[in-house]
């Protein structure tokens, strides 16, 4: 598109892949106080993509992540010396609704900070919001679960056929397609949004109605789902709304994962 790109990784061990991707690739560590964020002055539009590196839920690494980093990173926006216009997105998750017990729920639904994961991407969430206060746009982008390239999350479904699953399958979860992210990321940028945005597809069904709709299209035997939720299990149970987005435009390219075009 013609856009000069700036990115950064944490990890000095995949710079050289990054600069098969970016203009000026930069290793730079949220929270660091030795990491330089004078890049950030010849900025038009920030993507703040940051996670754990764990996948399992760790409380110190979250806490370093989206309590330390995102508030470090903040800062370093609001210290910026420049006076030209930025615009910020932020990648959230739609998880954060946690048990609605299979309600709708929208951008105005209060988030479930029982869970102590979803109380740490909340406030990650406010200190990015906080930025609209100082003359610099910023958005929240609440993502579903990513299925699409290298992400056939559909055949993963139909490989555990006939199988217990340990998860309840009465639980409602979002997802969103890898294309739709990249035009929601788009689509921010180009409306300047801000505020929260739900960005997710239009499937709203269970984990049980999703796997047996995924098997029957292929004559398989049902994936069989536990009815109970485990103990420690961080919960997602809600019908996570996308009609925000849609009224200002946004149009998903791919309404769920049981469209055709799903898997490209």
């Amino acid at each position: 598109m013609g856009l000069e790109v700036t990115g950064t990784t944490t990890s000095p061990s995949r710079l050289q892949e990054l600069c098969g991707i970016v203009d000026h690739p930069r290793i730079y560590r949220a929270g660091d106080s030795r990491s330089d964020a004078s890049f950030l002055d010849s900025l038009d539009g920030l993507l703040i993509a940051i996670a754990p590196t764990t996948m399992s839920m760790e409380e110190d690494q979250y806490r370093s992540v989206y309590g330390t980093g995102v508030s470090a990173l903040v800062e370093s926006i609001k210290a910026r010396q420049s006076d030209r216009p930025l615009h910020v997105s932020y990648l959230s998750s739609a998880g954060v609704y946690g048990n609605q017990f299979g309600e709708i729920c929208d951008e105005s639904s209060p988030i479930d900070r029982s869970n102590s994961a979803n109380a740490l991407l909340g406030d990650a969430e406010n200190a990015v919001l906080a930025l609209n206060d100082f003359g610099t746009s910023a958005c929240v982008l609440r993502l579903g679960g990513i299925y699409g390239p290298n992400k056939d999350i559909a055949s993963y479904i139909r490989s555990a056929s006939g199988q217990m699953v340990p998860k309840n399958g009465s639980h409602i979860n979002a997802w969103v397609h890898l294309h739709d992210i990249v035009h929601g990321i788009n689509f921010a940028f180009e409306n300047r949004l801000h505020g929260i945005f739900n960005l997710v597809d239009d499937l709203q069904v269970s984990r049980r109605d999703l796997s047996n709709l995924l098997c029957d299209d292929h004559g398989l035997a049902p994936v069989i789902w536990d009815n109970h939720d485990r103990p420690e299990a961080r919960i997602f149970n809600a019908r996570v709304s996308n009609e925000k987005l849609r009224k200002l435009g946004f149009q998903p390219s791919v309404c769920s994962m049981l469209d055709p075009v799903a898997a490209a």
